[in-house]
C-alpha cells in the first residue's frame, strides 16, 4: 500500500516460541521536533476527541505524502540513505554480513545529522553482527532468532 512505502523494512526475525520469520518495520521521524498543540477548529462545536476521530475515520493514503508534518518527521530519510541502508539489509539477509557492515556504518553516518546522532537500527544490526566477529551462523536462514518476548 501507499503508506507501507513510507516504512523501512529493518529486519527479519523470529519471535520467542515461533519459527515463522516475521519482516519487521520503521517509520523513520526526526525524534526532537516540537509541534503546535492539537486544538479544535475555533468555529467547531467538536471535542478535540470527536475531530480526531472524524480525522482517522477519513483517512486516506494520500495523507502520507500530502501531510506537512509527516514530510518533516521523515526528512532525514533521503534516497540515499534509504538505498544505503537497504543494500546493507540485504547483505545482511543473505548471510554476506562484512559487506553488510561497511554499508550498516555508511548508513550510521549518513544519520548524523539526526537528533540521534546514528541510525538505532543500523545500530542493532552491526551490534548483532558484531558479537559474532561478522561471520553469520553456519545455519543462517536470513533471520534473526530473538530470545526475549
Amino acid at each position: 500500500s501507499e503508506a507501507q512505502e513510507h516504512c523501512r523494512k529493518i529486519d527479519v526475525v523470529t519471535v520467542k516460541g515461533s519459527s515463522i520469520p516475521m519482516p519487521v518495520y520503521t517509520y523513520d521521524a526526526l525524534q526532537g521536533q516540537t509541534f503546535p498543540q492539537l486544538r479544535t477548529p475555533k468555529c467547531s462545536n467538536l471535542d478535540l476527541e470527536e475531530v480526531l476521530r472524524t480525522q482517522a475515520n477519513e483517512y486516506d493514503a494520500s495523507f502520507w505524502i500530502q501531510d506537512e508534518d509527516l514530510i518533516q518527521l521523515r526528512c532525514l530519510s533521503t534516497n540515499e540513505f534509504k538505498t544505503v541502508f537497504s543494500k546493507g539489509l540485504e547483505h545482511y539477509l543473505a548471510g554476506n554480513w562484512l559487506k553488510a557492515r561497511d554499508y550498516f556504518q555508511k548508513a550510521n553516518e549518513l544519520m548524523r545529522e539526526s537528533d540521534m546522532k546514528f541510525d538505532g537500527p543500523s545500530e542493532t544490526l552491526l551490534n548483532y553482527m558484531k558479537s559474532s566477529e561478522w561471520n553469520s551462523p553456519v545455519d543462517w536462514k536470513g533471520c534473526r532468532p530473538l530470545t526475549n518476548k
